[in-house]
């Protein structure tokens, strides 16, 4: 499925239309993304990332590009990996920005947790609802389902000018106490 919506300025030509163009992909494939970026300007490093990206990650949710920017998108993402007590299960928001990549991975379940044990909510899709670039910090918000089919926004921002964590895990959005 795929969602585009066009800045509220002006164009001052078709072209300017299409490079303004936010682009959202649910559940994509190879053959969706390319249909979205149609018409629209993506950096080559963005194109072999969100390539790469969805070969190695069967699970990947959402993809979401900015307007105005082609060298900029937020991905999320399942995975799991078998250890020898269990499975495990992470949601995973992957942040490609100008050539870097940066990850923040969310424990949906460990491995030693019963499944059965978690609220479902832990497996609905979270939404990326804007991605925002001011210079080298790419800020990326996001609405998460809580119980009882209510959903809570959150926020978390990458710092690219930094030596930072490449990847990062932090307590799932959904277990997180609303502020």
């Amino acid at each position: 499925m795929v969602s585009s919506s066009r800045d509220s300025a002006p164009p001052e030509s078709d072209k300017s239309k299409s490079d303004s163009r936010k682009i959202a992909v649910f559940e994509p494939s190879q053959e969706c993304l390319d249909e979205a970026v149609v018409g629209r300007d993506v950096s080559a490093g963005l194109r072999e990332f969100l390539k790469s990206l969805l070969e190695r990650k069967k699970w990947v949710r959402k993809i979401n590009i900015p307007s105005g920017r082609d060298d900029v998108a937020a991905v999320l993402a399942f995975t799991t990996t078998l250890k020898a007590k269990g499975l495990e299960i992470l949601s995973e928001l992957h942040i490609y920005f100008a050539g870097r990549i940066m990850v923040e991975k969310w424990e949906v379940a460990g491995e030693m947790e019963k499944i059965r044990s978690l609220p479902k909510e832990a497996f609905q899709a979270i939404d990326i609802t804007r991605v925002l670039v001011e210079g080298s910090l790419v800020t990326v918000e996001f609405t998460v389902p809580k119980p009882g089919g209510k959903s809570s926004s959150y926020v978390t921002a990458f710092d690219f000018a930094g030596e930072g964590p490449e990847v990062r895990t932090v307590v799932h959005p959904l277990f997180r106490s609303a502020d």
